[in-house]
């Protein structure tokens, strides 16, 4: 009887637990996050066991929790034995959410620069996604957009361009084709375009992009909007398009909110684009401003803080244009 009891009472604090994490997770408390989810592990393995499907969701948090941190082989560690046990469990009344999994153990291999990996999981969510009896397009288009991103990081174009074709026409369908969540796809299918080389379709897919941002609320699409709006201007720019190139830098840096370290090479590229038409002391201006945001970020002796401050040097040694 005691033993039920102390059973029962211990089963209700797990609950109590698991039901705090995700507020715990989505408010970016990570410590307190990671230190619930191995409370909740422990009394999980007391109640169920070692491999019970219920360790799959403190499992996760803790996972998630380490990956906010910064810690990926920690973080790996738990998500690994958190798809032991799923994978245990596949095709049970008890399996538990795989995709999830996939979805986090991709973004930890990600994050520690093991592209390889992270592809070969993408590859395995997508076909798990599109082999379910009735297949979730929203899922499916967010997947094959990953995936296409991550393929055209490793120069594999011609797929990574199907990939991301393919995920912008099932957003469309899903979100609308006016919607946020199409702007994005959009964007992605512009970037990888572009460092293909297809200049021109990378334009085109990226002033619909903006387009459709430039409708919505830019307070909250700003910094996509910005990106956009930056990746464009390169385009523009190296078609020789100066005027059309500082217009659009210039929207990008009012795009964004405050200062955030994406704001530096808008910085930096607008400055070298007045350099070069013979207005000096502007580009320094935005060297300066560049300059003070990368010490910030990044300290004084990075590599990027030196390069824009080797910009800054060369624009002040630049005789002044002739009268």
């Amino acid at each position: 009887m005691l033993r039920r009891l102390r059973r029962a009472l211990r089963r209700r604090a797990f609950e109590r637990k698991l039901a705090a994490l995700p507020a715990l997770l989505e408010g970016a408390r990570v410590t307190e996050a990671e230190a619930a989810a191995a409370d909740a592990l422990g009394i999980g393995a007391e109640v169920f066991g070692d491999e019970a499907a219920e360790l799959t969701t403190p499992l996760y948090v803790l996972a998630a929790a380490r990956l906010s941190a910064g810690r990926t082989e920690d973080a790996l560690a738990a998500c690994t034995r958190a798809l032991r046990i799923a994978e245990a469990l596949a095709g049970t009344p008890t399996e538990p959410r795989l995709p999830k999994l996939y979805e986090l153990a991709a973004a930890i291999h990600e994050r520690a620069g093991r592209l390889e990996e992270t592809t070969r999981l993408y590859r395995r969510l997508l076909a798990g996604y599109e082999r379910m009896r009735s297949p979730d397009e929203a899922a499916i288009a967010d997947v094959a957009g990953r995936l296409g991103l991550l393929l055209g990081k490793q120069k594999q174009a011609a797929e990574a361009e199907l990939l991301l074709a393919r995920a912008l026409t099932l957003t469309e369908r899903v979100f609308g084709a006016r919607s946020r969540p199409a702007a994005e796809a959009l964007y992605n299918l512009g970037t990888v375009l572009a460092a293909a080389g297809r200049r021109d379709d990378a334009a085109r897919s990226l002033r619909r992009a903006i387009g459709i941002l430039t409708e919505g609320d830019t307070r909250t699409d700003g910094g996509i909007l910005a990106l956009a709006q930056h990746n464009l201007a390169t385009l523009v720019e190296a078609d020789g398009r100066a005027d059309e190139a500082e217009d659009l830098y210039r929207r990008a840096l009012a795009a964004h909110a405050g200062d955030p370290p994406e704001i530096r090479p808008t910085l930096v590229r607008l400055g070298n684009l007045l350099e070069a038409k013979g207005r000096v002391d502007e580009a320094l201006a935005l060297y300066d401003r560049a300059l003070s945001l990368a010490a910030r970020d990044l300290g004084p002796d990075h590599a990027v803080t030196l390069g824009i401050r080797a910009f800054r040097e060369a624009a002040q040694k630049r005789p002044p244009p002739p009268r």
